[in-house]
């Protein structure tokens, strides 16, 4: 999957997502803006401050991809200072009676409470959801028989692949983190997950192994690699090629992959 293909999708979602909330803010006029200004400004106040919202949030997402959730947090500090110091400078130039501390540690305050918010919402989500096929998966205790002796322990693998459409499921070949997504190819295809990579890679420890912040293969589908300017790239099954970072190149060596 090209990186084109990928990214028209998103590119359109946030178009949509960009265009859905500055109508919204331009015609419920939120913080004084509806008495402020007339709909032509609204409009165009409400589609700088939501725009550079999200230019800020799809960098952020991107600095930070496979960062630690703590560091996640402690983000959103200096992110919500950023769009309130913009909506401060531009209230300044709009409105007379702005202006003052008081006014833009209102606005630091809502704006840092709202990201906050967001940010743990998403956290939340994701770990439901990815928990929620291993609960499926659990066998219930009450339907079933006694156990006559030792059972095999469930395959990873395939405990991994409940969480994919069954046209989907197959031959795990590799994973890559989209931000808060994650990439599963197989030898049917690909789907996107709501998942951390680290919570992914974890899961399958005995299948493969992480090679980059961003990348994780399965250990029986690398099907060889080269060096290209000076960095190790791993040749998979599906024709991809995947990076291998120099802080995961050791453990790549010890599994055989490099």
């Amino acid at each position: 999957m090209s990186f084109t293909k990928r990214e028209k999708p998103m590119a359109v979602s946030l178009f949509l997502l960009w265009a859905l909330l500055t109508v919204f803010a331009a015609a419920t006029g939120p913080f004084g803006t509806f008495e402020g200004l007339g709909l032509g400004g609204r409009i165009a106040y409400w589609a700088v401050i939501v725009g550079v919202s999200i230019g800020l949030t799809r960098l952020q997402l991107h600095l930070l991809r496979g960062a630690p959730q703590i560091l996640r947090f402690a983000s959103q500090l200096p992110y919500g200072l950023a769009l309130a110091a913009l909506a401060h400078g531009m209230n300044l130039m709009i409105f007379p009676q702005w202006g003052g501390w008081a006014d833009f540690g209102f606005l630091a305050l809502v704006t840092l409470s709202v990201v906050l918010m967001i940010e743990a919402a998403v956290f939340l989500g994701r770990r439901h959801l990815a928990a929620a096929p291993l609960r499926e998966a659990a066998p219930d205790s009450k339907d079933q028989p006694p156990e006559t002796g030792a059972q095999a322990p469930p395959n990873p693998e395939v405990l991994f692949q409940r969480r994919l459409p069954l046209d989907k499921r197959g031959a795990l070949i590799r994973l890559e983190a989209q931000d808060h997504y994650l990439l599963v190819v197989t030898d049917q295809g690909s789907e996107t997950l709501l998942m951390r990579l680290g919570d992914a890679a974890s899961e399958l420890a005995e299948v493969g192994l992480r090679v980059h912040r961003s990348h994780w293969v399965s250990r029986a589908q690398v099907r060889g690699h080269i060096r290209q300017k000076g960095r190790d790239i791993l040749k998979m099954s599906d024709g991809e090629p995947v990076p291998v970072s120099r802080s995961y190149k050791a453990a790549a060596q010890a599994a055989g992959v490099l």
